[in-house]
């Protein structure tokens, strides 16, 4: 392939028991006692390619662990999204989860792909509702999670998810997975579906709105981001006051696109709010290590590879965040 696709050109397959996920309390999660296979594929105009092809199993909470998780036990979780909960590859939380377990803690994976702080929140709160006593957290998060929205699925989406024969190429971003001699077919009803408008048909579109439309347009998407960003600000004054300072650890990750220039002004913004708020920040660009090869070539998620070089890092700052209380103590 030429290019790097972007977004556009990007396609998530999903199997698993239907409807792979389910909505609760506002939030989402995937459906619980679940084998799920997830596919994403890259399309050029004449080809496609698949970046990754892996399976995973859901606890009794709809989460990417293997084990179970009951109420009334001093837990620690992490929190995050599609990095924490490992998508693309074997879950990395399966490296941290006995060294949690060895320090005397039920370990629970929260890392939720698409998610934001405001969503952790809520997570927690949805846990704590069900007597899961959450005494430690590790929020792992990239500068993108800092603008994100709380969000959870249409319903348009669900029913695509439990059946192909239900989905629209141009009305949903996650698809059931079709047969082995149907991908090809499939993704080029989604190619044609995301096909951009001839030229001259966008010129002529462009003629026929007010010239402010695009200025609003732009206006609108920065009053969102600016909205999230407030209520993401909200959201980690609360998780540090709700588990106290002392147990809550954030590590900022870097993105696939920041690994040359550095944290974006969106991640900087994220890290002075944790800081602001009396938590701590552990630089995860220096603690990782991460490198470009840590990434796949098309999609923004690490490899094999680089979930590797997370665990390793989110492994110290759990030992840190466990054994400091300790000492002190």
């Amino acid at each position: 392939m030429g290019s790097l696709p972007g977004r556009d050109q990007r396609v998530v397959f999903f199997d698993g028991r239907q409807p792979v996920f389910e909505n609760h309390d506002g939030i989402f999660n995937y459906t619980p006692h679940n084998e799920i296979r997830q596919i994403i594929a890259f399309f050029t105009p004449e080809d496609f390619s698949t970046e990754f092809d892996y399976r995973y199993r859901t606890n009794n909470y709809g989460l990417v662990q293997d084990s179970d998780i009951g109420p009334g036990r001093d837990s620690l979780i992490l929190l995050g999204d599609s990095f924490t909960e490992g998508q693309g590859a074997e879950p990395w939380f399966r490296q941290v989860s006995p060294v949690i377990s060895k320090l005397g803690y039920q370990p629970i994976n929260g890392g939720v792909l698409g998610t934001g702080f405001q969503q952790w929140l809520r997570l927690g709160r949805y846990l704590a509702s069900h007597n899961i006593q959450i005494r430690k957290v590790v929020i792992l998060f990239i500068s993108d999670d800092y603008h994100r929205p709380v969000w959870d699925f249409p319903a348009a989406t669900l029913t695509c998810l439990s059946s192909l024969s239900s989905c629209h190429a141009d009305e949903s971003y996650f698809y059931r997975l079709p047969p082995p001699r149907g991908m090809s077919t499939w993704i080029a009803k989604v190619r044609t579906a995301r096909e951009p408008p001839r030229m001259h048909l966008k010129l002529k579109a462009s003629a026929l709105l007010p010239a402010s439309y695009g200025v609003y347009s732009h206006l609108r998407q920065q009053i969102l981001f600016a909205n999230a960003e407030r209520d993401s600000r909200a959201a980690i004054s609360e998780l540090i006051s709700m588990y106290g300072p002392r147990n809550v650890a954030f590590i900022h990750l870097p993105q696939k696109d920041e690994i040359v220039s550095g944290p974006h002004n969106l991640g900087l913004r994220a890290r002075r709010a944790i800081e602001d708020a009396g938590g701590r920040v552990f630089d995860g660009f220096k603690l990782c290590q991460m490198k470009a090869v840590d990434y796949y070539s098309h999609d923004e998620h690490p490899n094999q590879s680089g979930y590797r070089k997370i665990a390793v890092c989110a492994t110290d700052v759990i030992k840190q965040l466990v054994t400091a209380e300790r000492r002190e103590d």
